[in-house]
């Protein structure tokens, strides 16, 4: 029924131009133009205007001059012609608009903590190993590579293998007590661990 309702009111409203005698002729092009805002429309809502006017003056002056019969049958014609075009832009049904939250990506792996640890720990040691190329007195004093020098130098835990115990070695780099008393006899074992390795050109110890 609904349906029904909705048929003949869009109907009537398209002959409008023709039951107001053209008077009200300009009023569909009039909402098309308010809901597309086109210069279009706009010049479509003035001519079908002047057209309304015309028929006002019409019954003003009271004549009945062929004159008006030609602004009428004009206006009523344009009127529907452009309440037919205007049709499916006046009532087209509104889209409903759902606001959803913001999306959030996924977070970037450097976020994760202890991933901006690992990083952290890997410029330290390169700033480090920059010290030791440039100035290894320097490297020295700052206790880099040797844990136990008690400094507050944070190298990233680099290990110096000339000046680093066995203790020192098999607690930063993970290894078994004989492994790292062994090491020498067995360079290659350094292969796994070379990021954390690095060998001042001289001995302290």
């Amino acid at each position: 029924m609904r349906r029904v309702f909705r048929v003949i009111g869009q109907g009537l409203w398209v002959l409008m131009p023709v039951y107001t005698v053209g008077i009200l002729g300009w009023l569909p092009a009039a909402q098309a133009w308010w809901r597309t805002r086109t210069s279009g429309w706009l010049a479509a809502t003035a001519a079908l205007a002047v057209g309304g006017g015309g028929m006002l003056l019409r019954y003003a002056l009271g004549s009945e001059n062929d004159v008006f019969v030609m602004i009428f049958l004009a206006t009523a014609v344009a009127g529907v012609g452009a309440a037919l075009k205007a049709r499916p832009v006046v009532f087209r049904r509104r889209e409903e608009t759902v606001e959803l939250p913001p999306y959030e990506g996924p977070a970037a792996i450097e976020d994760h903590p202890a991933v901006r640890e690992v990083l952290a720990g890997r410029e330290r040691r390169r700033q480090a190993r920059e010290i030791v190329a440039r100035d290894p007195a320097m490297a020295h004093e700052l206790g880099i590579g040797r844990p136990g020098a008690g400094r507050d130098y944070d190298d990233g835990g680099l290990v110096d293998l000339n000046n680093a115990d066995a203790g020192e070695l098999a607690t930063a780099l993970g290894w078994p007590r004989e492994t790292a008393e062994e090491f020498v006899l067995a360079p290659a074992l350094l292969d796994r661990d070379a990021e954390r390795v690095v060998v001042l050109p001289y001995r302290t110890k």
